[in-house]
Parts: C-alpha cells; structure tokens; sequence
C-alpha cells in the first residue's frame, strides 16, 4: 500500500522543508512546490489526497488556486488546507474554498493531527 500524497505549495523553503519533514515521517509522500508555475506542473502528473496551500506566493495567490481547484471537477473532492501567517481564519472561511485553516508559525503534533484529520 501507498502512503497518502500531500502537496504543498509553499514558497518559503524552510517552512516548506518542516512540513516534508514532518508529513514523510509520519509515512506521507510529499510533492514540495515553490511556485504556482511548478504546482500546475505536478498536479496535471498525478494527483494528491490532499492539498496544503500557502496564501501569499511569489507568482499568484493560493486562494486562487483554491477556488481554482475547487471548481475543478478532476480535483473539487480532494482536501485543501490554507496556511498563513498574514491571514486569519476568517479571512479565509470567508473565500469558503478550504476544508481548513493553519496559522503560521504553527504547532508540529497539531499540524500533523489536522492534516490525519482529513486524509
């Protein structure tokens, strides 16, 4: 059997390493995107069990791709989780494209448990 899939779309490398990190020894296999440009890139590949998205990126908006994602029928059931350190909860209920919201910096045991929750 496979280890469930996550995708991060996250441009700060270390906080995009600290998730790897955490999610691949909890078994996950993680597909780590910089950019929005590479992101669109992995997910015309292969598709994850669940989708972590930063909101601000160098080269578009995770919210976008969020609403992009969910209006898609190929990707509209898998699970996206938004992070921010600029955003609150609200902001982001308030789009209503997440299942979730994390707030940067974040809790390592939380993150993992919220991430479990959903795939």
């Amino acid at each position: 059997m496979r280890g469930k899939v996550v995708y991060v779309l996250e441009d700060d490398a270390d906080i995009s390493d600290l998730i790897a990190y955490i999610l691949c020894e909890a078994g996950y296999n993680v597909e780590q995107c910089g950019t929005v440009r590479k992101f669109n890139e992995v997910v015309t590949r292969s598709l994850p069990d669940i989708f972590i998205l930063d909101v601000l990126l160098p080269d578009g908006n995770g919210l976008e791709i969020c609403k992009q994602l969910r209006t898609d029928p190929v990707t509209r059931n898998i699970p996206v989780l938004m992070m921010s350190a600029n955003k609150t909860r609200r902001d982001i209920e308030s789009f209503g494209c997440a299942v979730d919201f994390i707030s940067k910096p974040f809790n390592i045991d939380h993150f993992r448990q919220r991430v479990d929750q959903y795939v």
